[in-house]
């Protein structure tokens, strides 16, 4: 029989008395396209204008389809029911201009079809329309395809980020996306970013990151990347946000000092990307002198810059400017009492703090490649009179560099983490259940800042012994409430003004104090969050006096 009416087809499917496993059976790690479960809330009904008829599986094109992540073989029990009662559930196909049948719905039928060697399989088929563009055909059939399944078995989150991503490059837009699917808009443009990428779609497979994470790798990796792609998917979800926030820095960085070495390549001067050391064929300028032996200066660089190349170094807030202009302001010009008070009237002679700003100092440094040292008009300068002692003065010039390096490096990594930090403090101070040991930190801190009188008062009013430990003590013994949030609140405050970028190096014993506490009250949160986003990294340690700042790989 090669048509049927389609009340047949359909009268056949309802008065079946026989558990059909293609469509009605399913198992715990059924993930089937196309299989209907006992109790999913899903009819077996026509598509307007349908055609039923039996056809070849092997003469069905499967079109398009949504759900990818699927193997046949992981089909035994619907495969045994194909092969001994054959299809019983129409699938739902197109005929298109061209004559061609695509299914759209019931693609695990027809293959399994195939596979067994069935000769017909029942199909709804609905004429293409004419008029619809192939794009927004194309869309609508996701659109119905990731519904269905959800319907049925919902899709692995894979699969609808393929499909969400394919949509968008049709031409839909995420509010549409969005209200077809009923999801939230920002997470289709996310869910629809990582199945644009095939590394955010493998990592969401694996499970390691979550959405917002995955969309961060997803979005270097459309720029191309690949060396952030790397460090993102390595740094793990602890450390993903302070990795983040450095590449992020770093990016900013090259494409900052670009800009600035604008001003020095119209000049004719060739732009370092990197730094170079003793080893890559490059003099400073501090090493070189003129034929009549007079140090170079600037000046003779320009009478052909074509000859060197400059690297520059930043500084970030480095200088004090003037807001309007830019000019660079003195920082015994400002007065600084009229800080936070725009209607203070600075001293006389001084200026207002609101109007100067902060501006990155970029350093320029110069170098000579060596294959352009013969016939230059310059040579290498002598600075010691035996070849050991020579070598010991590059030794330390190269040991300065490095040094200059590693605060540079570290001071970088300081800014990144400090802002990671920044993000995670509000949802420690969110939660309804305080760290054990705020109480704790915060008694001991202010312990240490009393003053000796300040001490004999509160033991005076406490009744107890007039030390440090005895009070630290007795506010430990004490239950915490409301109060201490607030309390914490303020004191993280506090702790957070003195740190800046070089806390590796400069921090104090309250900043230890203050971080190594911030460690334990994460793993706490992350305990009963089940998150694990926060902790430590190797600055912040440093600052801890965990580990020695030397020690720290400046290189990875």
């Amino acid at each position: 029989m090669s048509t049927a009416s389609l009340s047949l087809v359909a009268a056949t499917i309802e008065t079946s008395d026989q558990p059909d496993t293609d469509q009605t059976t399913t198992t715990d790690t059924d993930t089937d396209t196309d299989t209907i479960g006992e109790n999913a809330d899903v009819e077996l009904v026509a598509p307007p204008e349908a055609v039923a008829e039996y056809k070849d599986p092997h003469e069905l094109i499967i079109d398009e389809n949504v759900r990818m992540s699927f193997d046949l073989d992981d089909y035994p029990e619907q495969e045994a029911s194909i092969r001994v009662r054959g299809v019983r559930a129409p699938a739902l196909a197109q005929r298109g201009a061209d004559g061609k049948i695509r299914v759209y719905d019931g693609q695990l039928r027809v293959l399994l079809a195939r596979k067994v060697g069935l000769a017909q399989v029942p199909v709804w088929i609905t004429p293409a329309d004419p008029d619809v563009v192939d794009n927004e055909q194309r869309i609508e059939r996701l659109l119905d395809q990731i519904t269905l399944n959800d319907r049925r078995i919902p899709l692995p989150e894979v699969d609808r980020a393929r499909g969400i991503a394919l949509m968008l490059e049709l031409g839909a837009t995420p509010t549409r996306i969005a209200q077809g699917l009923a999801r939230k808009r920002g997470e289709v443009a996310k869910t629809g970013a990582i199945g644009a990428s095939q590394t955010a779609t493998r990592l969401l497979a694996e499970r390691q990151f979550d959405l917002d994470q995955l969309a961060v790798i997803a979005d270097y990796d459309a720029r191309g990347d690949t060396d952030a792609v790397t460090r993102l998917e390595n740094a793990g979800r602890w450390d993903f946000g302070y990795t983040r926030r450095l590449i992020d820095n770093e990016r900013a960085t090259t494409r900052d000092r670009l800009e600035t070495a604008l001003a020095y390549a119209v000049y004719g001067f060739g732009i370092l990307t990197t730094e170079p050391d003793t080893d890559t064929g490059y003099l400073p300028i501090e090493r070189l002198v003129t034929e009549a032996g007079e140090p170079v200066t600037v000046e003779h660089l320009y009478t052909d810059p074509t000859l060197w190349v400059v690297w520059l170094a930043v500084e970030r807030g480095r200088l004090l400017v003037d807001t309007e202009s830019g000019a660079h302001v003195a920082i015994e010009d400002v007065d600084w009492s009229t800080r936070a008070n725009p209607d203070a009237t600075p001293a006389d002679g001084l200026r207002h703090v609101d109007t100067v700003t902060r501006a990155d100092k970029w350093t320029p440094t110069y170098y000579l490649p060596e294959k352009a040292l013969p016939g230059s008009g310059f040579t290498i300068l002598a600075t010691a009179p035996d070849p050991e002692a020579e070598a010991a003065v590059v030794a330390a010039r190269e040991q300065a560099r490095l040094d200059r390096r590693r605060v540079r490096v570290l001071n970088e990594r300081g800014e990144a983490v400090n802002e990671r930090r920044y993000e995670f403090l509000p949802r420690l101070l969110a939660g309804a259940t305080l760290p054990r040991d705020t109480a704790a930190f915060v008694a001991e801190t202010l312990a240490h800042r009393l003053a000796f009188d300040e001490r004999a008062q509160v033991s005076a009013l406490l009744g107890i012994e007039a030390s440090t430990e005895s009070l630290v003590a007795a506010i430990r013994a004490a239950s915490p409430n409301r109060a201490w949030k607030i309390v914490l609140a303020m004191q993280v405050a506090i702790a957070e003004l003195k740190i800046g970028k070089s806390l590796w190096r400069d921090g104090g014993e309250s900043t230890g104090r203050y971080l190594r506490f911030l460690s334990e009250a994460a793993t706490e949160l992350n305990a009963r969050t089940g998150d694990t986003d926060f902790a430590l990294v190797e600055v912040e340690q440093a600052a801890a006096k965990l580990i020695d700042y030397r020690d720290i790989d400046i290189e990875s």
